[in-house]
């Protein structure tokens, strides 16, 4: 059996639990391939002077401004719920909005085209 000093060891380690969330959405772009970063303020409509300010920490963004950064970057459930918290976000799941959300994710729907029809269909707020 783990001891208790073992699993804090092992769970304060964690690197995106304990990166500010600018340094852990530098480490999705890199991951994901996106090499400009108007390669991904492009991709999530984005304005460049909004992503300047996320980017440099002097804004903090909105919830459908990181679902588009999300969505742009493709990634996974963990790391969507990693970034949220990062920013202060969660998708509870007593929300239609978050469930239709965390759908997507986990199906790899990543064209906002679609999302936005999901989410219209549950007449949920869209995705701007």
């Amino acid at each position: 059996m783990e001891t208790l000093k073992e699993y804090i060891e092992r769970h304060s380690i964690d690197k995106e639990k304990t990166s500010e969330f600018t340094v852990y959405l530098n480490e999705l772009l890199k991951k994901h391939g996106f090499e400009k970063d108007s390669d991904l303020y492009n991709k999530a409509n984005i304005s460049k002077q909004m992503w300047s300010r996320i980017i440099n920490g002097q804004s903090q963004p909105s919830l459908n401004t990181l679902l588009k950064i999300v969505f742009a970057l493709k990634l996974n459930n963990h790391e969507c719920k990693y970034l949220l918290k990062k920013a202060g976000y969660t998708l509870a799941s007593s929300s239609q909005y978050a469930l239709i959300m965390r759908y997507c994710l986990k199906n790899k729907i990543y064209d906002l085209w679609k999302v936005n029809e999901y989410l219209e269909e549950y007449d949920c707020e869209i995705i701007g």
